[in-house]
């Protein structure tokens, strides 16, 4: 039995290797809903953003609470997976046909922040985990940031538009690091797929964000 206490690993030791790989498994499943998800979304009109938005919400709540239970675990990641589908359809769907080329850089950024990420986590014995309330303090600006633009438009001009959305990509590029850094300090012991799958949802609302963020840092 291994008892070593977390922060004593070496860089050498690396990543629960499978553990991230029923991650990444995962992940490629809740991406593959999105996908189809989006479809629907954009079929359903303006509705489908609150409905989704709600589902994911809720969904990730639950994959936290279920993550002892994989087979609730899995029921509510495919809920989150299927909201961020419904909620971001038209959004997705009029990139990838009328901003094709927009489209393909964002997912290229998108697995350079990954890659950087791991990398980062895998070379810096730090548990960037300790992140996490700096980032949902962000995380929240952003939020009120995003409310007093749809009252007071006239406030946010193409500067401070830029300057949100590089928060943002900051911010979700952070996030990777730190779902990469509990993968790394806490795999050994928390190594069930219920795990996985929450960690899976985690890289996911992760990835959507910086879809949504670099996209329109992106745009013209």
């Amino acid at each position: 039995m291994n008892n070593r206490p977390i922060y004593s690993y070496r860089v050498a030791d690396g990543v629960h290797g499978s553990l991230m790989a029923r991650t990444l498994g995962f992940l490629v499943l809740l991406l593959a809903i999105v996908v189809v998800a989006s479809l629907f979304g954009v079929g359903l009109g303006s509705g489908a953003f609150w409905v989704g938005f709600i589902a994911a919400m809720v969904g990730t709540i639950f994959v936290g609470r279920n993550q002892a239970n994989a087979g609730a675990a899995l029921f509510w990641g495919i809920v989150v997976a299927a909201g961020l589908g419904l909620a971001i359809g038209p959004v997705l769907w009029y990139a990838i046909l009328d901003q094709n080329h927009l489209f393909l850089t964002v997912v290229g950024g998108i697995l350079i922040a990954m890659l950087l990420s791991a990398v980062v986590v895998a070379w810096v014995p730090w548990d960037f985990a300790k992140l996490g309330p700096l980032l949902f303090l962000g995380l929240l600006m952003l939020i009120i940031t995003s409310l007093l633009s749809l009252f007071l438009p006239g406030m946010f001009g193409i500067m401070a538009s830029r300057a949100y959305n590089m928060i943002g990509v900051l911010i979700f590029t952070a996030y990777l690091m730190v779902d990469f850094s509990i993968m790394r300090y806490r795999g050994r012991t928390m190594s069930g797929n219920g795990v996985a799958i929450m960690l899976a949802v985690s890289l996911l609302v992760d990835i959507i964000n910086l879809f949504l963020f670099l996209l329109r840092l992106g745009r013209r």
